[in-house]
C-alpha cells in the first residue's frame, strides 16, 4: 500500500515537472494582418494584455502584423495582384474580384512571413487570427517541411475566427461583395482548413455555432472552442477632470460611439437617428479613424452639425470617463470589445442586438433591434431626458462588468487549449446579479425597532487632531464637542487645511480673504477655548492629494501623537472636503490605522453612530460661530448650526438633553467596507446633480 502509494507521488510529481517544461519551452507566435489603426481600437487591444500576461508566465510570445511584411514582399503583391486581376477578373462578374483578390494575397502572404519566422526563431505555436493566414502558414509550412526531407521544425498551429460566423461572410459583409459561387468555393476551403488545425476558436458561444452552421460542420470537433476576450483594464479619471482635459463642456450631455468608420459600424444611421433628437443640449463624439466627411456632410444636412464632434485617442478611458452614456450600431459584432469597454466604465449603453452582442452584454446594456431607427431614437431620447433611466443602466453596466472574466482566467484557457488539454468552463455566460431585496427584507426582521447612536464618551487628557478643510468648518461641525474635549484637559491640535483665498466671490472684506480668513478662525478657536492652529495654505476650492500633502499629514501625525482624529464625512457636498479626508485617510491607512477616527457633519448629515451632548456649551459654540462674521455676509449660519444641533438633540431624547453633535466613527476592522458604501452614495449623488 505505501509503495503504491509513493509511485503515484512520483507520478504526480513527473507530470507537474513535465508540464512546468512544455511552458517553460513555450513559444507562441501571434499572426495577424492588422494596420497601425487597427491595433488601436481592434484585434491588437485585445491581444496586448493577453501576451503580456503569457510573458509574465514565462512564456515567449511574437507578435507579427501587417506592417513586418516588408516593402519587398508588398511589391512582390501588386505585380502578382495587377497580373490574376488582368487574366481572371472578367470571369468574375458578380464578385468584387479586385478586393477579395488583394485581400487572399494579403493574407497569404502573412501566412508565408508566419512560416519564417516560426522556423528560423523556432516557435512552438503559431495562432493565426485568420484562415487564409493559416491556409497561407500552412502550405508553406508543408513546402519547406518536404524541402527539408521532412527534418526541419515544426509547430502546432490553430485559428481564431473573429468575425461573428464564417470568414467568408464576413468579408463579404465588410470587404468585398462575393458572388454565390465564390461564397461557396471559399466556405469550402474554409472549412478544410479549421478541421485541419490543432485548434479553432471564437470569442462567444453564439459565434461558434453560427461558424458551425455556415461551413455544414456537425458536431462541433472537440478542438474548438468560445474563449471570451478579458475584461478590459482603462485609465478612471474623475468626471470633471476627463471633461476639462477634452475641453468637453459641463452642461452638455455626450454620448460617444467607437469603432472604424466602416459600412457595418452602421455610423450613418446613428447620425440620422440623432436629428429626431428633442434635446437643446447633446453632443455626439464618433471616436475612430476612416472618412469623416460624408458623415459631416450628412449632419450638416440634416441640421446638427454642431452636435457632432470626432476624436481619435489611444487613452480611451478619458473619453468613457467623461461621457454620459455609449451607443453601439453595428450590423455584426462577433464580440464587440468597446461595448465592454464601455460597461467595465460604468457607462449606460445602447447597442443593436446582433451576432454576440447579446451573449456578452446581458442584463448590463439596453439593446435595440439593428436598423430599427425609432427604437434607437427612443433609447436615446430616454437617456437624455431622464436621470434616473441613466443611473439604472449605469448600475447594470457596473454589474454585470463586475462577473467578467480577467485576464489570467482567459490565460488559462488559450494555454490549456495550446496543449490540448480541457479548457477551463469559461463559455458560460456570466450569471446575472440576484436581487438581494429579499435578503434585506429578512435582516430587517431581525433588526431593532428603532436603535438611536449611543453617548460618545469624551477621554481625558488626550491628544485630539481636529482637521477642517477651510476655516469654520471645524466650529460648524464638531465646535460644541471641542469646547468639552478643553475641559476635560485635552490637547486639541486645529489644521486648517486650505488658504481660504475663495472664501469672499463678492468682495465684502475690506482687508486680504486669507488674512481674514486666518483671524476669525483664531477668534472662534479662542472662544472654544483651543490655541494651537495650524494653516497649511493649500489651494481653496482645488484641493488635491499629493506626495507633498501626504508628507505634511504624516509628518503631523507622528509628532502630534493623536488618539483620536476628527475630520468632515465623504458624504458632504463639497469637494474640498472629500478630498480632505480621503487624504488622511490614506495617510492614516499607511500608518497602520492606529488612532480613532470620526467623520463629522457639515452640509450633509451622516449615518451617526455617536452622538456627544454638547447642551452645556452649545452657547458657546453659537458665540465661535458668530466669530466668522465674512461667512456670514452669505449666509445665516448661526440658524444653519443651530437647526442641525438641535435635530441631532432628538438622539438624546433617552438622556433629556437637548442639544448634540454627531458623528460616524471608522473601525480599523471595518472602515474599508463602510467607507466604500458611503463613496458609492456620494457618487451617486454626483451622477444625479449633474
Amino acid at each position: 500500500m505505501i509503495n503504491s502509494l509513493i509511485r503515484v507521488i512520483r507520478c504526480t510529481n513527473c507530470v507537474i515537472r513535465c508540464t512546468k517544461e512544455k511552458r517553460k519551452n513555450m513559444k507562441v507566435l501571434m499572426v495577424t494582418r492588422e494596420s497601425h489603426a487597427d491595433k488601436r481600437y481592434g484585434l491588437g487591444k485585445t491581444l496586448t494584455p493577453l501576451i503580456n500576461e503569457l510573458t509574465q508566465r514565462g512564456i515567449e510570445m511574437g507578435y507579427l502584423c501587417q506592417e513586418d511584411a516588408g516593402e519587398r514582399s508588398l511589391a512582390i503583391m501588386r505585380s502578382l495582384h495587377s497580373l490574376l486581376v488582368k487574366l481572371f477578373g472578367r470571369f468574375f462578374s458578380q464578385t468584387e474580384f479586385v478586393s477579395l483578390l488583394w485581400g487572399i494575397l494579403e493574407r497569404l502572404n502573412m501566412g508565408r512571413l508566419a512560416t519564417k519566422v516560426m522556423a528560423t526563431q523556432q516557435y512552438t505555436h503559431v495562432h493565426c487570427h485568420d484562415p487564409i493566414i493559416a491556409a497561407g502558414y500552412r502550405w508553406f509550412a508543408r513546402v519547406r517541411w518536404f524541402a527539408s526531407l521532412r527534418r526541419c521544425h515544426t509547430a502546432r498551429w490553430g485559428v481564431t475566427e473573429h468575425g461573428f460566423g464564417c470568414y467568408a461572410q464576413a468579408f463579404h459583409v465588410d470587404g468585398a461583395r462575393l458572388g454565390t459561387k465564390v461564397m461557396r468555393w471559399l466556405r469550402r476551403w474554409e472549412a478544410k482548413i479549421l478541421l485541419k488545425a490543432h485548434w479553432v476558436m471564437t470569442p462567444t458561444r453564439s459565434s461558434l455555432e453560427q461558424l458551425r452552421r455556415d461551413l455544414s460542420i456537425y458536431p462541433v470537433p472537440t478542438t474548438w472552442h468560445a474563449i471570451y476576450h478579458p475584461k478590459p483594464v482603462l485609465n478612471r479619471y474623475p468626471k470633471s477632470e476627463a471633461r476639462q482635459r477634452l475641453g468637453w463642456a459641463q452642461e452638455y450631455l455626450y454620448m460617444i460611439a467607437v469603432g472604424r468608420f466602416a459600412e457595418l459600424k452602421q455610423f450613418p444611421a446613428l447620425v440620422q437617428a440623432c436629428a429626431y433628437l428633442q434635446h437643446p443640449r447633446w453632443k455626439l463624439v464618433l471616436i475612430g479613424e476612416g472618412e469623416r466627411a460624408p458623415l459631416q456632410a450628412l449632419a450638416a444636412e440634416l441640421g446638427i452639425a454642431e452636435h457632432l464632434e470626432f476624436a481619435i485617442s489611444d487613452d480611451m478611458g478619458l473619453y468613457y470617463s467623461a461621457a454620459d452614456f455609449y451607443v453601439s450600431t453595428s450590423l455584426t459584432e462577433s464580440f464587440g470589445l468597446a461595448n465592454l469597454e464601455a460597461l467595465v466604465m460604468g457607462l449606460p449603453s445602447v447597442c443593436t442586438a446582433v451576432g454576440g452582442v447579446p451573449e456578452v452584454l446581458g442584463s448590463g446594456a439596453r439593446l435595440v433591434p439593428a436598423e430599427n431607427t425609432s427604437a434607437l431614437v427612443s433609447a436615446l431620447q430616454s437617456l437624455l431626458d431622464d436621470v434616473e433611466s441613466r443611473h439604472y443602466w449605469a448600475q447594470q453596466s457596473r454589474q454585470w462588468a463586475h462577473n467578467w472574466y480577467d485576464v489570467r482566467a482567459i490565460a488559462d484557457a488559450y494555454l490549456a487549449m495550446y496543449q490540448g488539454n480541457p479548457l477551463p468552463d469559461l463559455t458560460r455566460q456570466p450569471a446575472p446579479p440576484i436581487s438581494p431585496l429579499r435578503d434585506w427584507l429578512q435582516q430587517v426582521n431581525q433588526w431593532q425597532i428603532c436603535p438611536l447612536p449611543k453617548v460618545l464618551e469624551l477621554p481625558q487628557q488626550a491628544n485630539v487632531l481636529v482637521i477642517a478643510p477651510h476655516s469654520d468648518d471645524e466650529t460648524f461641525g464638531c465646535g460644541g464637542t471641542l469646547a468639552l474635549l478643553q475641559q476635560k484637559g485635552c490637547h486639541v491640535k486645529v489644521v486648517i487645511m486650505t488658504d481660504g483665498s475663495q472664501g469672499d466671490p463678492q468682495g465684502y472684506c475690506n482687508e486680504d480673504v486669507v488674512s481674514c480668513r486666518q483671524r476669525e478662525s483664531i477668534a472662534a478657536l479662542n472662544c472654544l477655548g483651543v490655541d494651537d492652529v495650524m494653516f497649511l495654505g493649500e489651494a481653496d476650492g482645488n484641493f488635491r492629494y499629493t506626495p507633498a500633502i501626504a508628507e505634511q499629514l504624516t509628518s503631523i501625525l507622528d509628532n502630534f501623537v493623536a488618539d483620536w482624529i476628527l475630520m468632515p464625512s465623504v458624504l458632504d457636498y463639497h469637494r474640498d472636503h472629500v478630498a480632505v479626508s480621503l487624504s488622511v485617510l490614506t495617510v492614516w491607512q499607511q500608518r497602520g490605522c492606529r488612532e480613532r477616527v470620526f467623520l463629522y457633519e457639515i452640509w450633509e448629515p451622516v449615518p451617526a453612530t455617536w452622538v456627544v451632548d454638547i447642551s452645556a456649551v452649545f452657547a458657546v459654540k453659537q458665540q465661535a460661530v458668530q466669530c466668522y462674521q465674512l461667512p456670514l455676509e452669505y449666509c445665516d449660519y448661526l440658524t444653519v448650526v443651530t437647526g442641525l444641533v438641535k435635530y441631532r438633540g432628538l438622539n438624546l431624547i433617552e438622556q433629556s438633553g437637548q442639544d448634540a453633535e454627531a458623528f460616524l466613527e471608522l473601525e480599523p476592522t471595518s472602515w474599508r467596507r463602510v467607507l466604500s458604501h458611503l463613496f458609492n452614495l456620494r457618487g451617486y449623488q454626483e451622477s444625479v446633480f449633474q
